[in-house]
């Protein structure tokens, strides 16, 4: 007889997720804490950003308009992007969870570079698809090398550009290069979350590259920018 209860099982994928570990926040009293791991501004946030907030204060009672229709047409003026193209989460995690949802699954492969950041193995063990790394040179993501993993089951590439952790990044070319030779039905979500950082000429976030192919996401965030705790996130 067998005494095992009968439960509910998680989806294959899911027991092998390496938790994430967050840097500390406890700290004695009277000590400032920046914690450099999360890349948290230590400037705070824009003195418009927090008087924003503080204006809505008395409404938090009120569920928000679901579609963010006002945050997608200010970021579409900004950055001359269609807002009905523009998609809103609670931090760019949370987006990139659900693109692992909704285009990875069992038999799936996803690529992804070897230092690149560490959701990337998260989500797509947990919509039960198989990661792929990528090795790195000198800490850069390898085009050659991100192009040498796909394989006939490779459904998403992820690159994180520039970088997190490593703080590298391709060059519009390079990135240009990647995508040229995937197959236009494997999905390339190129996240931006540190874009606001880089002021190299050869760098692009690569909304060219959004308008001119089918297959591509571009994910941001606030996040780096100083509100972090406000959690939101743009693809």
């Amino acid at each position: 007889m067998n005494d095992t209860p009968i439960r509910p099982q998680p989806q294959p994928g899911i027991d092998k997720i390496a938790p994430y570990v967050p840097g500390r926040s406890d700290v004695p009293a009277g000590v400032k804490l920046v914690k450099l791991s999360a890349n948290e501004s230590p400037l705070g946030a824009s003195p418009k950003a927090v008087e924003a907030s503080r204006a809505m204060a008395d409404k938090i009672h009120v569920y928000p308009e679901g579609s963010s229709r006002e945050l997608r047409q200010a970021l579409g003026e900004v950055h001359s992007i269609d807002p009905d193209r523009i998609v809103c989460g609670f931090g760019s995690d949370d987006l990139l969870h659900l693109l692992a949802q909704v285009y990875l699954g069992e038999g799936d492969q996803a690529v992804m570079s070897q230092y690149g950041f560490n959701v990337y193995p998260i989500i797509t063990r947990g919509a039960s698809a198989e990661i792929i790394m990528a090795p790195e040179t000198d800490y850069c993501a390898d085009v050659d090398a991100l192009l040498a993993a796909v394989t006939p089951r490779t459904k998403v590439v992820f690159l994180a550009n520039p970088n997190n952790p490593t703080g590298t990044y391709l060059s519009d070319a390079e990135v240009r290069r990647l995508h040229a030779g995937l197959r236009p039905d494997i999905l390339f979500v190129l996240d931006n979350a540190y874009a606001e950082y880089v002021t190299a000429d050869d760098f692009t976030v690569g909304i060219d590259l959004v308008d001119a192919a089918e297959n591509v996401v571009m994910v941001r965030t606030f996040s780096k920018m100083g509100i972090a705790g406000e959690r939101v996130g743009w693809i």
